[in-house]
């Protein structure tokens, strides 16, 4: 059976969530090695992940999400989901200050679930019709 190369938008969706995952882990287990043990999976494993070099799995995903108490959201998409990623956001975004972390209070994005990479919105100012 012929393995076929895939395109490479999943390849590059593959290292956004393998950093993401890497991101959130470091929070929580400093140590590679010691987070795969604790989640049954190979230490090489977790770190070809880490990498990009290959997808997690659902499960895996899932088990992530509950060790490293994050949601699914922002392992796979970015997403930062209100109060479940608030503590995780304060402290990527100190480790991070590359990320650019949406208001999540504000009346635009009040109940919306917004990647944290994702420009405001354009504003019309008020006054200047045309």
């Amino acid at each position: 059976m012929a393995k076929h190369k895939r395109p490479d938008s999943h390849a590059i969706v593959q290292r956004a969530i393998g950093k993401r995952i890497t991101w959130a882990r470091e929070l929580v287990f400093p140590n590679q090695s010691e987070c795969a043990r604790l989640l049954g999976v190979d230490a090489s494993t977790l770190n070809k992940i880490e990498k990009g070099d290959r997808a997690p799995s659902v499960f895996l995903i899932l088990s992530l999400s509950n060790r490293l108490r994050v949601s699914t959201d922002f392992l796979l998409k970015g997403v930062l989901n209100g109060r479940t990623d608030e503590e995780m956001a304060l402290r990527l975004a100190a480790l991070h200050p590359e990320l650019v972390l949406q208001p999540t209070d504000t009346g635009l994005h009040k109940g919306r679930n917004m990647p944290f990479d994702m420009p405001d919105p354009p504003r019309i100012p008020d006054g200047d019709h045309f």
